[in-house]
């Protein structure tokens, strides 16, 4: 196959036991797709579609075998979710006790502060499983060796795109409800846990973009080889 800048089909499988990465099969060639790289593409899905991402080139077609998620993969994604969510709970529970025991009214600066320490645990508990995959995948085999390429990979169709943008956006908005009426109306633990665990289910939407099954893909031309 000539690694040309025209588009190409490609075939797009999970990894086994690890949401951050894909598979993809690219003519005869098997690349290996880091969706984690890069945290803000997590934040904001669509930046996978805009923006080119790294993927390696694995000349070892058995390691990718061994690598590719059978049908029991959600199960990862659902014990991430509630690893979470959990943190979630225990933290939520937490920080409305901590404002009654110290006497502090409940004034929209107190819940906004409350808010936003909810938020930045959700995203340090997915940055962290991030960093936990990549070690993961390592035990597996080191990306580091094999030749770099960059590359755009397109929405499968355009259900894909309309239900990626619509969950997005939903979810985006169910959440400024959610944690603005905590701010401004009621700070009440069951709203913050929430627009928290909406807050969870937003960031996993990452992982759905790039789902598995047949897409196109173009190469950016900047080829790097492994040193």
């Amino acid at each position: 196959m000539g690694e040309c800048d025209n588009l190409m089909k490609c075939k797009v499988q999970g990894v086994y036991m690890n949401p951050r990465y894909r598979a993809l099969s690219i003519g005869e060639e098997k690349y290996i797709l880091d969706m984690g790289k890069s945290f803000w593409k997590i934040l904001f899905p669509f930046s996978f579609w805009i923006l080119p991402n790294t993927a390696y080139k694995v000349n070892d077609h058995e390691i990718i075998k061994k690598m590719i998620a059978p049908e029991v993969k959600p199960k990862t994604t659902a014990g991430n979710g509630l690893l979470a969510g959990g943190i979630g709970i225990v933290l939520a529970n937490l920080l409305q006790p901590l404002v009654n025991y110290f006497d502090v009214e409940s004034t929209p600066l107190v819940n906004a502060i409350i808010v936003g320490i909810v938020f930045f645990i959700t995203l340090s508990v997915f940055y962290y499983i991030n960093i936990r995959s990549k070690k993961k995948l390592t035990y597996v085999i080191d990306l580091h060796q094999y030749s770099m390429r960059r590359l755009w990979i397109r929405p499968q169709s355009y259900k894909h795109f309309f239900f990626i943008l619509f969950t997005y956006l939903f979810l985006i908005v169910f959440i400024v409800i959610t944690w603005g009426g905590f701010i401004q109306i009621a700070a009440n633990t069951v709203i913050l846990l929430i627009g928290m665990m909406i807050l969870s289910f937003l960031l996993f939407i990452s992982i759905l973009t790039v789902g598995v099954g047949d897409t196109t893909v173009r190469f950016k031309d900047d080829k790097k080889e492994a040193v």
